[in-house]
């Protein structure tokens, strides 16, 4: 072990109080780190996952300006389609423990709904929607205290108060809304009245000839066209990425008070050494093997606060994760760890070096008569 590593060793027992404060401080830093950083990546990624598995139509008509409801109708009479399902994205706002939520919904024409989406259904079925009749996610429906059969009360996007029977409970929330209604139960209370995307399936044996005859459905409209369902689940996976970062900037600055806080306390407490490393240096004690030493010091409290606080991220990330997207294993990304971790060194480095080194080059016959 060395000298440096016996006077580190005898030093965390000694001031085993004043190190507390230390260990503390880095521990907060990584699990709080840890947890809100990854949640949202485990966010993004679950609402692209539940969106791509649960889609089961091949293409979709989309349009910049939206499209009307007899497109959706058009589309079923192309010869080699198996199923078309107008989708129309809106938001509602629900009742919780916390008095009102704004939540993703869409409206599904549930013809057919069952060949072009699988929102995975728990109880019910998306074909029970009719324009009195609700489906939510299982996520959803415990928050609000909602049950199948039961009445669902509701605000949709321009503020009209509804109460609906919940016809159908689903698991795939985050990738299909929370909300999922009928839409005559969103007509005249949209801006524009028109579906945003009409998702279709054709038949394996569907030929160029079917291709052909949706993309001229698409060109009678506005904007429209036709792309690969793999398309839309790449761009939700881009608009997330782009959202996520803003996220990423509040939750950074959160961290960085937690950072400050801990560079603060690290500091402070590498400052207050000035009589002990002057002693040390009286009794013979090199520069050097009071440097060693400090390494040694912050080796060993690093490595306790990186095993305390990452099983705190990961306990914390796997109860939220499981709870909010019924994984049991959380996603964590090796970039996102080496930087944690990397952080960690760093902020333990420079906030403890950078003051020891100055201490060190204080005379130490005028360190010892400095009152801590």
């Amino acid at each position: 072990m060395g000298n440096s590593g016996y006077l580190a060793a005898a030093n965390l027992r000694a001031n085993a109080r004043g190190m507390v404060a230390v260990l503390t401080t880095l521990v907060l830093s990584i699990g709080f780190g840890g947890t809100v950083w990854f949640l949202q990546d485990n966010l993004q990624r679950e609402t692209v996952v539940q969106s791509r598995e649960g889609m089961l139509a091949q293409h979709a008509l989309v349009g910049g300006t939206g499209l009307p409801p007899s497109v959706t109708e058009e589309a079923r009479r192309i010869p080699g389609v198996v199923a078309a399902t107008g989708v129309r994205r809106t938001s509602v706002v629900v009742p919780n423990d916390m008095g009102a939520q704004a939540v993703v919904a869409q409206g599904i024409d549930p013809r057919g709904a069952e060949r072009t989406l699988d929102p995975r259904g728990r109880s019910g079925s998306l074909t029970n929607l009719t324009k009195g009749t609700v489906a939510v996610s299982t996520a959803q429906a415990e928050a609000a205290g909602w049950k199948l059969g039961g009445k669902a009360r509701l605000w949709l996007g321009d503020g009209t108060p509804v109460t609906l029977k919940v016809a159908a409970l689903y698991e795939r929330g985050w990738g299909f809304g929370d909300v999922i209604l009928h839409p005559r139960t969103l007509t005249g209370h949209t801006v524009t009245g028109l579906d945003d995307q009409v998702l279709v399936r054709t038949a394996p044996d569907a030929g160029a000839g079917t291709g052909k005859a949706l993309t001229d459905l698409a060109g009678r409209y506005p904007a429209a066209s036709v792309v690969g369902t793999d398309t839309l689940t790449g761009e939700l996976a881009q608009d997330l990425a782009i959202s996520g970062w803003l996220n990423k900037l509040l939750i950074a600055v959160l961290v960085g008070y937690a950072v400050l806080a801990a560079a603060n306390t690290l500091i402070m407490a590498a400052l207050a050494r000035t009589r002990e490393l002057s002693l040390l240096r009286l009794v013979g004690v090199t520069r050097g093997q009071v440097k060693r030493m400090v390494h040694a010091e912050q080796a060993g409290l690093l490595g306790v606060a990186l095993v305390i606080g990452g099983t705190i991220a990961a306990v914390t990330l796997t109860s939220v994760v499981s709870a909010v997207a019924g994984r049991r294993i959380p996603y964590v990304p090796v970039e996102g760890w080496i930087g944690i971790v990397g952080g960690a060194v760093v902020l333990a480095l420079i906030a403890t070096m950078l003051p020891i080194g100055r201490l060190l080059r204080t005379p130490p016959v005028r360190g010892i008569g400095i009152r801590e």
